[in-house]
């Protein structure tokens, strides 16, 4: 194979290597933007039935969640609390902004913040700071448990 064929080849792959990455990254902001929302509805929903479950064990109602709202003009949210009934601790506030495709927790045990993200299977889940993929489920467990854990 000659100088001219190898470069052209070498070139050519670049050119598809770099056409590949665009067309896989328009493909994953799709993705965000039609399952974000979706997947905060089911995170709601998991806390819900959750909260429900908790709530008919312990015989009154100690955890309530709130419904979703939306926050805000042009840099808008949507959001829901999950509260103590007695008010003895500190709401947790779940946001989620379509904008940048993360939930940000805020409760009395500090705050965190887990990015929308496509796995290899073109699944969407939320990833925590440490690459960490979480389903609903893990990651509404780690959130009610982080809650439940502040002090105040």
């Amino acid at each position: 194979m000659n100088w001219a064929t190898r470069e052209a080849a070498k070139d050519l792959r670049k050119e598809q290597d770099a056409a590949n990455a665009i067309e896989k990254s328009v493909r994953e902001a799709r993705l965000k933007d039609s399952r974000g929302m979706e997947l905060f509805e089911q995170l709601h929903a998991w806390m819900e039935r959750q909260a429900k479950s908790y709530n008919e064990q312990m015989q009154k109602r100690m955890i309530e969640v709130g419904e979703i709202k939306i926050f805000g003009g042009m840099d808008s949210h949507h959001y829901f609390q999950v509260s103590d009934a007695s008010h003895a601790r500190s709401p947790m506030k779940i946001s989620y902004r379509a904008a940048d495709h993360r939930i940000t927790v805020e409760c009395g045990a500090g705050q965190k913040q887990y990015t929308l993200t496509v796995g290899d299977n073109e699944n969407v889940y939320y990833e925590t700071p440490y690459h960490q993929l979480r389903t609903i489920e893990e990651l509404g467990e780690e959130l009610m448990s982080f809650w439940k854990g502040a002090q105040f």
